[in-house]
């Protein structure tokens, strides 16, 4: 066990490397180039951080991407499924930051518009996605799973350590709750493939503008969103059944 987290904690601290050192050198040009942070430059130095730890991590195979407990005549009801998953989610959090503090909402809709253009895409819809579930589920949650912790506690670990990657208070909050939900995923399938299809949709999605609803509309879009993200997650919960690999309660 000693041995699989030490294994878990260097194979985090490289993709953290991975992450920010293309980061790092992105925003060292644009202060040169431009004497403040330019979100073009911003966004290709991110998208190749990105690029490398998908690269990296799949090609020495620390992380596989397989079905893991899907079985294969599930596995389009189950790309289905998380698309739904990912779609209800959204819509969830949206109408919580409609009530609770508008101006977030508008915030982070800005923020999300920062980086634009074909980097943006990329990064934000593709590689950035993927390279996050990599990183918090794949090897984060994946590590401490089979260290034998309880799987509540690598849940929830491995998305406050999510959490802690996005900047905006009600954003942090939102991503743990998003953590939690594709880290049960991760649990209960053994893949990251599901995650990774909702954290695409999910992301993918940010840019339809909702600012505009009332709050009638926000209401009845709450409800709905949250039937069929339970719907979702029970649907997960019969199809997949355990694996040796994590067979124990949570």
């Amino acid at each position: 066990m000693k041995e699989e987290l030490w294994r878990t904690v260097k194979l985090f601290l490289l993709w953290w490397l991975l992450f920010l050192v293309p980061l790092i050198i992105g925003i060292v040009i644009s202060l040169i180039i431009s004497s403040h942070l330019d979100y073009g430059i911003l966004g290709w130095s991110m998208l190749a951080g990105n690029f490398l730890i998908v690269v990296v991590f799949l090609s020495k195979r620390y992380v596989k991407l397989s079905f893991g407990r899907i079985e294969r005549r599930m596995i389009w009801p189950a790309v289905g499924m998380s698309v739904l998953i990912a779609a209800a989610y959204l819509f969830v959090e949206e109408s919580i930051c409609q009530f609770f503090s508008p101006e977030a909402l508008q915030e982070m809709a800005e923020d999300n518009s920062m980086i634009s253009g074909i980097s943006g895409i990329l990064y934000g819809c593709f590689f950035g996605p993927i390279a996050e579930e990599i990183g918090f589920r794949g090897v984060l949650l994946g590590g401490l799973l089979k260290t034998r912790c309880r799987p509540w506690l690598a849940i929830l670990i491995s998305a406050i350590a999510f959490g802690l990657l996005h900047k905006f208070p009600l954003a942090f909050f939102g991503s743990i709750v998003f953590g939690i939900i594709v880290g049960w995923l991760y649990w209960r399938t053994g893949s990251i493939i599901p995650c990774i299809i909702v954290h695409i949709v999910n992301n993918s999605l940010t840019a339809i503008d909702s600012t505009g609803w009332n709050n009638t509309t926000f209401i009845i879009i709450l409800v709905v969103s949250l039937l069929l993200l339970a719907f979702g997650l029970w649907w997960f919960w019969k199809k997949c059944t355990f694996a040796d690999e994590f067979n124990y309660k949570i």
